[in-house]
C-alpha cells in the first residue's frame, strides 16, 4: 500500500503528536480568531456539504481553520471527506486525485477511501500521486479532522487550475 508521509510537519504545523495536539487546541480556543471552544462531535444531520478552509501554517491560519472544523464536528462528523486543495508545486496533472493508499501525520494514519476515489476518478480527474508528493494544502487539513475523530477516510484531489 502506498504511504504518503507528512512533508510539511515541523514547517506548517508541529511535527510531534503532543505539540500538534496543543497547537490544534490553541487554534480552537483562540480568544480573538478561533471558535473559543473545543469541538465535540454532535449528532447533527450532517447537512454540511462543503467548507472553505485556509491552508497556511497553523500559526497564521489555524484559528480561522478551526471554525470550519468546529462546525463539521457540531453538525455530525462524516465518515468520508473529499478534500480539494490547490497545487502550489506544479507537479502532476492539472486535476489529480490519489485513489488508494494512506497519508500519515503526527496524529497517525488516514486511509484513502478507494471506492469513493474510483467513483470520483471516473470523470475528468487523473489518478496521479505525483501532484500530492510535496503539496501542503491537503496535508494541513488532516490533523484537524484527526483531532476531532480518528475514524474517517478521505479522497485527496489536487487542483493546478483554479
Amino acid at each position: 500500500m502506498n504511504i504518503r508521509h507528512a512533508v510539511v510537519a515541523n514547517q506548517f504545523y508541529p511535527g510531534d503528536k503532543e505539540s500538534l495536539i496543543k497547537e490544534l487546541e490553541k487554534s480552537f480556543l483562540d480568544e480573538k480568531r478561533g471558535p473559543r471552544k473545543l469541538p465535540i462531535v454532535g449528532k447533527g444531520e450532517k447537512e454540511i456539504i462543503g467548507v472553505v478552509v485556509p491552508h497556511a501554517g497553523y500559526m497564521f491560519s489555524g484559528a480561522i481553520a478551526a471554525h470550519s472544523y468546529y462546525k463539521i464536528a457540531e453538525n455530525g462528523f462524516a465518515d468520508s471527506f473529499i478534500i480539494l486543495g490547490p497545487n502550489h508545486t506544479g507537479y502532476g496533472s492539472a486535476v489529480a486525485a490519489m485513489i488508494r493508499g494512506i497519508w500519515e501525520t503526527p496524529l497517525g494514519e488516514v486511509k484513502i477511501n478507494e471506492d469513493l476515489g474510483k467513483e470520483v476518478w471516473k470523470g475528468i480527474i487523473d489518478n496521479d500521486e505525483t501532484a500530492h508528493m510535496y503539496e501542503h494544502s491537503i496535508e494541513v487539513q488532516l490533523p484537524f479532522l484527526q483531532y476531532i475523530n480518528k475514524k474517517f477516510d478521505f479522497v485527496p484531489i489536487c487542483l493546478a487550475m483554479q
